[in-house]
């Protein structure tokens, strides 16, 4: 008997593709996902510049309709995650990792999907 997750955040995904141009990029897909979002947050110091680094772990809800489309596609997908009343512009991350968990043993069915996160840059684009 698998538990249900609660999903307490809310992220917004989004996929974009290059128009041809250098660094410009247009929303191509984007839909507003339940979440449970881990972060943790970081000061570096390298070459006399302060930066702000950031990893995190998000866990989507598995059933939604997005995220069962895009599971095989969602590496290199933008995540926005606004928390604690965070600006838009401090709160985007990348998808830089997928795994599917499966319970292999009974159903082979989803048991859950862990996303791994860096902190980047808002990217100029528009939001629906």
């Amino acid at each position: 008997m698998t538990l249900q997750l609660k999903y307490p955040d809310t992220g917004i995904f989004i996929k974009v593709t290059s128009d041809g141009y250098a660094n410009n990029k247009i929303v191509s897909e984007q839909a507003s996902v339940p979440i449970i979002f881990v972060q943790n947050t970081g000061f570096e110091r390298n070459d006399s510049q302060d930066s702000v680094v950031s990893d995190a772990i998000c866990y989507p809800d598995f059933t939604n309709e997005f995220i069962e489309e895009s599971v095989n596609r969602l590496e290199g997908m933008y995540l926005i995650v606004r928390l604690f009343g965070s600006s838009e512009d401090q709160s985007w991350y990348k998808i830089i990792d997928v795994t599917v968990n499966r319970d292999h043993l009974l159903g082979n069915i989803i048991d859950n999907i862990e996303l791994r996160l860096k902190k980047t840059q808002p990217l100029n684009v528009t939001i629906s």
